[in-house]
């Protein structure tokens, strides 16, 4: 800064609590290294600085958009005008653009904060002057101070506010402590915006929620953990006085505006109040007629108010001397003297001995009118349960029996009664017609335990068309015997129902328990149930010898209800859908799918049997059916292979449930079959060749992280198109994006693996939805093929149910706007009409190689992987197979990728919301038999764990495990009924 500048202060600019004492404060104070000074930066001051014989004029503003809490610095000289975050970049930009020179001015020196009676205005009208400290290297501001009670607070309150500035989330942001009444708030700013708040009871319980900065405590991180902040909390705490002091007008106010302040009208003169009580030589007041003094005429006081008043007074000094209790008089005495309790035990001996009254006699006696007015309304009724019983038991509980008698002359037996009465009926109330009690059995944990016994997929198939005509709820098909599943829910839930509860829950048209369930999966009736029937024709055909013909068929059927009910239970896999390795190589899944290394020292004895069987077979037929036995042998395997595929799949419809956030979907589509005219229901051999309308269905799980609940939104589209393709589903989905509010930042889809979900096009259309909607396709799983039973089936059966009662009332399916009119009052469905926009002259695309063998889809969009494809053969099996953006183009060829763009009718608004409680699964439990147990225990002692000699016999074993399954059941049995009893006492 050149001799010949001259800096003047123009106008000083004015503090704005909602930046210097805000968030952002930090950006609006100057702070020195040593803190040996600080000022703040008004918004609002103008600097005028003389340079090479021009006036250069520097204004402080705030910014715009994401600087809006920031100071700007706007300098202006003629006509040129910058604003730039820094007074130096200001004015030497400003410099530059004038004179065509790059020198550097100090915006400090310029801005005139190095000149002592600038600062001296500059720090005018100060509230309160923040304090900067350190912990490390973390800055901590602190701009504002309360205080309390809280020990654990350091004795910090509301009022009190720091800021500090670190990285969240890969941002820089502002974290602001403070507290509030009864809990500790943490909430973090980034780009003038409140991003996330957190709270707790304490500041290092807050900070721990955060996760950030765990080296340090939360009482360091807000910032009390240091001189200066505890003598600034100390300074604050509110000073008490002795009447000596009342005259001291600066310390009453702090007392006032600490006790009475936030609990009063603005304009109590309550100066003059302590001004008269100071002055007077009585030193006795009473109360409240001292206060109505000093407020407006009529103004009527809460108990709030007056609470904070003999609060303050008590503060001050003066002491209640009041002989009586407030529910005999509301009229209270007050005194200045400074001996006061001894005066209150003189006034208390008084009212003892009747030398003083506790309501004065200018003033109507309520409580002997109250007694007077009760006693007459006695004498008015008849003494019965409806006359003086139900009078009297208004005030029956509230005094003793000797006021009673005494006030209103009845006897002890009368007084009783109405207490019962007023127990039974409720105070003054008539007699209760006394209502029919219908009691519930169990309890309602125990009816949800099961209902999510039974809506698992692990124990029930659900029909996608059947629905039961009483309850009109889908046809739920039985995975085992009852007996089976009643074994496996008191596993699961020792403490559920009993089995003859649970038995009469399987009753009824809903269950329905089937040996052969092939038609509801082609890959399950051509490789399984078809083989087995056919291997049963083979045998009674060519296999004489009627003892063997009967033991092969028995095999044959054991083995058909080993594959079909208990291989899968067999596999294990984990609740978040890893699979894992089991030592059994028949049963470890991850080998199955060719992923496992470890070693397999068992083998399964049925699932040898597989083998075993066909070499039986092969020794007891001629070797013409050799060829058509091994065919058969490896369909059965393939099987087992589809149900490994199908358990591990249908695991992960729950798993990417359970990954839901408060930003994301997951999306469940499916076509339902056709709807033909004037039907309800069609079976699929009457589907082909008939005119009818297309339905897809979307279903949208979302997270309500305040409920702990999923909420389902169901998006049923009709159309005339009945071309059932790529396009039409992506028009679909193109349909909810642009429906849905609010719009999901991340998709996760799963569906069956149709040729108008699993194909080319389709994939390929989804890496642009980035591009289109702003929605990240996380991933795409499809379910093995037959098996894709989820919510969507049970929704076509409620639409197959609603169209057939809609046909039934007299209504005809003549248009598409009849099936609107039959299935809108589903919960969560929103119906419209989509006629997706076609053009038949596209150029011809290529095709994914091997795309059938991929079930899991994903479309990357970081920076090094974007506008790429991944696929792999299952979640989390197998190697990415990786599309690159050049092999996609050779895959397009020259055809050209578009944005849907049906047209289609406004949603139907839905009857009622459909939602999900979000229910923790219980871990599965393995019970080991005794066989098992005991072959593990000579395993043992091979490899040396144990001697051999204190193995028990497999009988032994089995008595413990019957002698402990006793008395465990006798344990939750006494368990359960001491809870009832503990129920029944509450």
């Amino acid at each position: 800064m050149t001799q010949n500048s001259r800096i003047t202060l123009i106008t000083p600019g004015s503090l704005v609590s909602e930046l210097h004492y805000g968030p952002y404060s930090y950006h609006w104070w100057i702070i020195s290294n040593d803190n040996q000074f600080i000022f703040p930066i008004r918004l609002g001051q103008k600097s005028k600085v003389r340079l090479n014989d021009e006036d250069f004029f520097i204004t402080i503003k705030t910014g715009s958009n994401d600087t809006a809490l920031l100071p700007v610095y706007c300098c202006q000289s003629g006509l040129h005008v910058i604003t730039e975050t820094s007074p130096t970049k200001a004015i030497s930009a400003l410099y530059k653009c004038r004179f065509n020179t790059s020198t550097r001015y100090s915006g400090y020196k310029v801005m005139g904060w190095n000149d002592e009676n600038t600062l001296k205005i500059l720090k005018e009208d100060i509230q309160f002057t923040p304090v900067n400290i350190s912990i490390g290297n973390i800055d901590i501001f602190v701009y504002s101070i309360g205080v309390s009670s809280h020990e654990k607070w350091c004795y910090a309150g509301p009022g009190f506010q720091a800021s500090l500035i670190h990285p969240y989330e890969k941002k820089q942001s502002i974290f602001v402590s403070r507290f509030e009444e009864k809990k500790c708030i943490v909430e973090i700013y980034q780009e003038s915006i409140l991003k996330k708040q957190f709270f707790d009871k304490t500041p290092d319980e807050v900070w721990k929620k955060i996760g950030l900065l765990q080296k340090f405590t939360g009482v360091q991180l807000f910032g009390l953990d240091n001189p200066i902040i505890e003598k600034l909390i100390q300074q604050y705490q509110v000073p008490k006085c002795t009447p000596d002091d009342w005259n001291n007008e600066f310390i009453l106010k702090q007392l006032f505006d600490y006790y009475v302040k936030r609990r009063t009208i603005a304009n109590a003169d309550w100066r003059s109040f302590f001004k008269t009580w100071n002055e007077s030589e009585n030193p006795v007041i009473e109360l409240e007629p001292s206060l109505c003094a000093i407020y407006p005429s009529g103004y009527e006081f809460n108990d709030r108010e007056l609470g904070a008043w003999k609060t303050m007074l008590h503060a001050i000094g003066a002491t209640n001397i009041t002989p009586w209790s407030q529910e005999e008089s509301q009229h209270q005495l007050w005194t200045k003297s400074a001996n006061g309790q001894t005066e209150k035990i003189i006034f208390a001996t008084l009212y003892q001995r009747g030398f003083l009254i506790s309501i004065p006699k200018n003033m109507p006696n309520t409580t002997q009118t109250f007694w007077k007015c009760f006693e007459q309304a006695l004498a008015s009724n008849k003494k019965n349960p409806d006359g003086k019983r139900r009078i009297l038991s208004i005030i029956a509980n509230e005094f003793k029996y000797e006021e009673l008698m005494q006030n209103l002359n009845v006897g002890s037996h009368t007084i009783l009664e109405s207490r019962k009465h007023a127990r039974s009926n409720g105070y003054g109330a008539p007699v209760l017609v006394k209502p029919v009690i219908h009691k519930q059995r169990f309890t309602p944990e125990m009816l949800k335990q099961i209902e999510n016994f039974l809506n698992d997929k692990e124990f029930v198939n659900m029909s996608s068309y059947k629905t039961d005509a009483k309850t009109e709820k889908p046809i739920l098909y039985l995975q085992d015997t009852k007996k089976a599943l009643w074994e496996r829910f008191s596993e699961e839930y020792p403490n559920g129902i009993r089995r003859t509860s649970f038995m009469t829950c399987l009753n009824g048209g809903q269950f329905v328990y089937r040996e052969n369930l092939g038609g509801l999966c082609s890959a399950c009736n051509d490789c399984g149930y078809m083989v087995f029937g056919d291997i049963g024709v083979m045998i009674s055909a060519h296999i004489m010898d009627n003892f063997l013909k009967k033991r092969l068929l028995k095999q044959s059927q054991e083995l058909r209800r080993y594959i079909r009910r208990q291989y899968s239970k067999e596999l294990e896999i984990s609740t978040d859908g890893t699979a894992i390795h089991n030592p059994c190589i028949s049963h470890c899944i991850r080998f199955a799918f060719g992923v496992c290394n470890l070693d397999h020292p068992i083998i399964c004895s049925k699932c040898e049997g597989l083998f075993y069987f066909f070499d039986e077979l092969k020794g007891a037929l001629n070797e013409e059916h050799f060829e058509t036995l091994d065919l058969y042998k490896q369909k059965l395997i393939a099987w087992m292979a589809h149900h490994a595929r199908k358990t591990y799949l249908n695991i992960h419809v729950r798993t990417n449930l359970e990954e839901l956030d408060g930003e994301g979907a997951v999306i469940i589509v499916d076509y339902k079959m056709k709807i033909l005219p004037q039907s309800a229901r069609e079976t699929k051999a009457e589907f082909f060749g008939k005119r009818g309308w297309s339905l897809h269905s979307v279903l949208v799980y979302t997270k309500n992280v305040e409920q702990n609940q999923l909420d389902v939104q169901t998006f049923d589209h009709w159309s005339d198109d009945t071309r059932q393709d790529a396009w039409y589903t992506a028009s679909s989905l193109h349909t909810v994006f642009e429906t849905i509010n609010p719009k999901p930042k991340w998709v996760t889809i799963m569906s069956d693996n149709g040729m108008h979900y699993h194909c080319t096009e389709l994939m390929l259309i989804i890496g642009k939805w980035k591009e289109w909607y702003n929605i990240i396709p996380r991933k795409w799983v499809f379910l093995e093929a037959g098996e894709a039973k989820t919510a969507i089936d049970s929704h076509h059966a409620q639409i197959s149910q609603a169209i057939k009662r809609y046909v039934k009332l007299g209504y005809d399916i003549n248009a598409g706007d009849n099936i609107e009119s039959a299935i809108k009052n589903i919960a969560g469905t929103r119906v419209a009409n989509l006629n997706p926009n076609r053009d038949d002259d596209k150029e011809k695309l290529g095709t994914i190689t091997g795309i059938s063998n991929y079930q899991e889809w994903t479309w990357p969009t970081d920076e090094e992987n974007s506008g790429y494809i991944f696929a792999r053969a299952l979640p989390e099996i197998g190697e990415w197979k990786i599309w690159s953006s050049e092999k996609i183009k050779k895959i397009i060829k020259k055809r050209r990728i578009e944005k849907p763009n049906p047209t289609y009718s406004q949603h139907s608004n839905p009857s009622k919301l459909w939602t999900m409680p979000i229910v923790s699964k219980p871990e599965r439990l393995y019970i080991i038999p005794d066989e098992q147990m005991h072959e593990e225990l000579l395993r043992r002692a091979e490899i040396g764990e144990i001697e051999e000699n204190k193995i028990p016999k497999v009988t032994t074993i089995s008595n413990w495990i019957t002698v402990f399954s006793r008395k465990w059941k006798e344990a939750m049995a006494l368990r359960s009924l001491e809870e009832n009893i503990n129920l029944e006492n509450l």
